[in-house]
């Protein structure tokens, strides 16, 4: 018997190996197996996705080494929608299921060297240096891929052979296991005993009325000789179990009960039929609790739902709220720990909880009985993946609803242009709520030009008037703006010298707790330079962060209690929670936070927001940037006056940007409809289909035989595919490389075959140029 297996590689095919019958486990479909793989055949995880008792090749067939599993950890259903990941965002299928699967799953072998410290002999340059690397390590033994990071070699597999062969290093193989816990439990096999032993005979009869006991227990009461004879006489067998690790509980609870308004009760009545589903309503109009009613009738049904969020700082308060509707709930999110995901992986399998809540692949958790999905906040861009494959949580989500046949529905107080198109065409059924659950009206907003407004630093004069007034009355005030960090930009005056990332074509920001340059692209860091390299001039520093929004605040006002809500603050998803806690609380008087601090939270103390540079909420300057600019001003005003009345002021550079004053005035119509209309005469999305190439050159000569490729590209393909020139990136270079880019747009008209096609001619133009390129289907941003 042999089956097929999908590995975790780019290449779209699928492997063939013989059983051998000593597997842990009997082979089925969507099973994890372990297998040999490449030259050195080193161990590596893949899923089983067919078996076949004869195999048509003639080539040398390879064993697998195990199957680890009792039952598949894909399902039927589950890796049918990796099928369409791979095929609709152009990557392999292995790299598709595998970018859902938890870590924890994955067993490898792993290449390491080991220092021989006896050796004397001579070394050149580069072997010195990875020779001296591991002498320095405390174990005298480091993998392959630390070593490589860590050292800046050109030849550095040529080195190790040298070394390998002169006898300077050992190469080793390590087996990284899996975090799969297993526990031994004893089990009853048969009470066929016919010895005089009293406690064996008292043993099987606490074995036979139990099952199974986990050993610990038996210990307990009995001893291990009369367990070891138990078993030699075939009466009782050990069997591992897997135990779940439980995720964190967390402080933040939530156990109001609400009762539903006449408004929200015929909105829950449209949206529990099969179909996808638009709840779109204001903020404040209690959107939440009308689709945590709708999965309590799916619940009480016997059927089961996933809660999809887009940022790991609401995972918390959507948490409390579910929990007080169904008690323990699965929750799936990318901070917990290797065993933690593993363990809410296979709760969805085997149908632990009836409610599991995530972020982006929390989508593909293989939950037994799945009744309704729900993508809460569902224009968010963080629904999109940055890792092959590209994938939208939210689109597939919408796919796998149709699949099931079971309703999806999508929540926002500002849909996506194109969720709002197919809204209003009638291929999602919309469902609106136009009035806030308290009957209060929308905080009243006054927009403020920052280039004559009287001001200090970045806030405008008429601002702190209002956020006197508002903490002395004991309320809470948020100030929102979309920049991490102190300064943006360190620029020499003199010189022109800008403080860039070394590795990424865009300016530092100035962290000033941590008293470092950060890179927010790569993530790198740098010590802070304060005079010129090239001239010796001090640096000037500009714009604004929140870490300078809060220093600043707190020199005006030194007796307030201010707090900062962004991802240096709370990385942690339960420190998140104490923090959001203490708000709802009352503790903080002002909350200066980027995007996390005005997404889905509901603090009922908030009666003003202050938008500080409303310009700098589009991000990436691309054919969305409005619609992000519209829907962040909304969703950060709506924080406001949710239990007694609100107001809000936006500060811009471009008080006349369409995008700001619909916002400001709330003309929700107006700004869909003047966007679509733009969007209808330029051919961009959801008008079209739109895929990003981008191309990355490590030097610039290879920049015109990429043209040539792309030329040849565009030739083969242009009945498909509307081709733009190519053209360096908005960030041109990026953790080493330079960036090229195109937006390509196309029909929705047999796109699986067009994506296909553009999938295998990229492959045979620009794999033998070594350049690496990217295909990004829908992308949410171009930068």
């Amino acid at each position: 018997m042999f089956v097929e297996v999908a590995l975790d590689i780019p290449l779209d095919q699928t492997f063939t190996y013989r059983l051998t019958g000593y597997e842990s486990f009997p082979p089925e479909v969507g099973k994890r197996v372990i297998v040999p793989f490449g030259k050195g055949d080193r161990l590596k995880t893949g899923i089983i996705v067919s078996i076949k008792e004869e195999t048509p090749l003639s080539c040398e067939i390879k064993d697998v080494f195990d199957v680890p599993d009792p039952y598949p950890l894909f399902t039927e259903e589950t890796l049918k929608l990796c099928r369409f990941v791979s095929d609709y965002y152009c990557s392999s299928f292995g790299e598709a299921l595998f970018r859902f699967l938890p870590e924890g799953f994955v067993v490898e072998e792993n290449l390491k060297l080991k220092v021989n410290r006896e050796f004397s002999g001579k070394l050149s340059p580069n072997e010195e240096k990875i020779f001296s690397l591991l002498l320095s390590s405390s174990s005298g033994a480091l993998s392959l891929s630390t070593l490589k990071k860590r050292l800046s070699i050109s030849n550095f597999n040529d080195c190790v052979k040298r070394l390998v062969k002169k006898g300077a290093v050992e190469l080793l193989e390590e087996i990284k296991k899996d975090a799969v816990k297993r526990v031994p439990y004893l089990k009853f096999v048969s009470d066929n005993y016919t010895g005089k032993g009293k406690v064996l005979r008292e043993l099987l009869s606490h074995l036979k009325e139990k099952g199974v006991v986990p050993l610990s227990e038996v210990y307990r009461s009995f001893s291990h000789s009369v367990v070891k004879k138990a078993c030699e006489l075939g009466l009782a067998e050990v069997v591992y179990e897997r135990e779940f690790e439980e995720v964190r509980r967390q402080e933040l609870k939530d156990r109001r009960r609400v009762k539903l308004t006449a408004e929200q009760e015929r909105t829950l009545s449209q949206i529990l039929n099969p179909g996808v589903h638009l709840l779109y309503g204001v903020t404040g109009s209690g959107k939440m609790e009308v689709y945590l009613q709708a999965a309590k009738r799916v619940v009480d049904s016997g059927k089961r739902v996933i809660i999809l969020v887009p940022e790991l700082l609401l995972t918390p308060e959507l948490r409390a709220r579910v929990e007080a509707y169904f008690g323990e709930v699965g929750v799936f999110h990318g901070k917990l720990t290797r065993r933690e995901k593993v363990s809410v992986w296979l709760s969805a399998l085997l149908g632990r909880y009836s409610v599991f809540i995530g972020t982006r692949p929390a989508v593909l958790l293989p939950v037994k009985d799945l009744g309704l999905i729900v993508v809460d906040e569902e224009q968010d861009p963080s629904y999109k993946e940055q890792q092959k494959p590209y994938y939208n949580a939210r689109d597939v989500a919408v796919h796998r609803a149709k699949a099931l046949q079971i309703p999806a529905i999508l929540v926002s107080a500002t849909p996506s242009v194109e969720s709002y198109k197919r809204a209003k065409e009638g291929a999602y059924t919309l469902t609106h709520l136009k009035n806030r659950v308290t009957g209060l009206p929308l905080p009243e907003v006054e927009l403020l030009d920052l280039k004559t407004e009287p001001r200090k630093g970045i806030f405008t004069e008429k601002l702190l008037k209002v956020l006197e007034r508002v903490v002395d009355r004991g309320n809470q005030a948020l100030l929102y703006i979309s920049r991490r960090g102190y300064y943006s930009q360190g620029f020499c005056p003199k010189c022109g010298y800008v403080a860039e990332c070394k590795y990424c074509k865009v300016s530092l920001t100035y962290h000033r707790a941590k008293n470092l340059f950060v890179c927010h692209i790569c993530g790198r860091r740098y010590r802070p330079i304060f005079r010129c390299p090239r001239c010796g001039a001090p640096l000037e520093f500009k714009g604004y962060g929140t870490e300078r929004v809060e220093e600043e605040l707190k020199k005006l006002y030194p007796n307030w209690n201010i707090v900062r809500l962004d991802l240096d603050t709370v990385k942690d998803p339960f420190k998140g929670a104490q923090l959001i806690k203490e708000i709802k609380e009352g503790k903080h008087s002002v909350i200066v936070g980027t995007n996390i601090a005005v997404k889905g939270h509901n603090f009922p103390r908030l009666t003003f927001v202050g938008i500080l540079i409303a310009d700098l909420l589009g991000g990436a300057p691309d054919f969305r940037a409005s619609e992000r600019i519209f829907q962040s001003i909304v969703h950060a005003v709506g924080r406001a006056g949710r239990f007694q009345p609100g107001s809000a002021i936006v500060q811009a550079y471009d008080t006349e940007k369409p995008s700001v004053k619909c916002a400001v005035k709330y003309r929700f119509d107006e700004f869909y409809e003047g966007e679509l209309l733009s969007r209808k005469l330029f051919g961009y999305p959801p008008y079209s289909v739109g895929v990003l190439l981008e191309f990355q050159l490590e030097k610039q000569k290879k920049l015109q035989k990429l043209k040539e490729a792309y030329e040849t590209l565009s030739l083969k393909l242009s009945d498909d595919f509307k081709f733009p020139k190519l053209n360096p990136a908005p960030i041109p270079k990026l953790k080493g490389r330079y960036r090229y880019i195109a937006f390509l747009t196309t029909s929705e008209e047999n796109l699986l075959k067009k994506l296909k096609r553009l999938r295998e001619e990229g492959e045979l133009l620009f794999r033998p140029l070594s350049i690496r390129y990217k295909i990004d289907v829908d992308p949410v941003r171009i930068f």
